[in-house]
């Protein structure tokens, strides 16, 4: 018998691995909606320790990919995600010390068009 663990790893780091940036980027973005969904049900539950971990999990998405931005390749559109990622981070910490789940749900329509976005950019190559 499989291990169910064990094959949804490999699957993972074979679709990782195998995967496009413009799929690893889209790949964040969804594992970062996951996350802060999971947060704002977190808030809404009054749950500290679930509201924590998937904050914490979505914010290191962000910064992650804040941090992969070419601001000289990627000219006016990096300085524009980075500021856009910016303002995400904010608003997470002050979600966070508000426990405002709205706030949250802001951050991750966001993601969401960004992730769009990408999924365009795709689409097209």
């Amino acid at each position: 018998m499989v291990n169910t663990a064990y094959a949804l790893n490999s699957y993972t780091q074979s679709t990782v691995l195998g995967g496009s940036p413009i799929e690893m980027i889209i790949m964040l973005y969804d594992g970062a909606i996951e996350y802060l969904n999971k947060a704002a049900t977190g808030i809404t539950m009054k749950n500290l320790q679930v509201k924590l971990k998937y904050l914490d999990r979505a914010m290191a998405i962000i910064q992650e990919l804040d941090r992969s931005l070419s601001m000289d390749a990627g000219g006016e559109m990096a300085v524009n995600l980075h500021d856009l990622y910016t303002h995400m981070m904010m608003e997470l910490l002050l979600a966070n010390i508000k426990n405002d789940g709205e706030k949250v749900m802001h951050v991750c329509g966001l993601m969401k068009n960004l992730r769009e976005g990408w999924i365009e950019a795709r689409d097209k190559v």
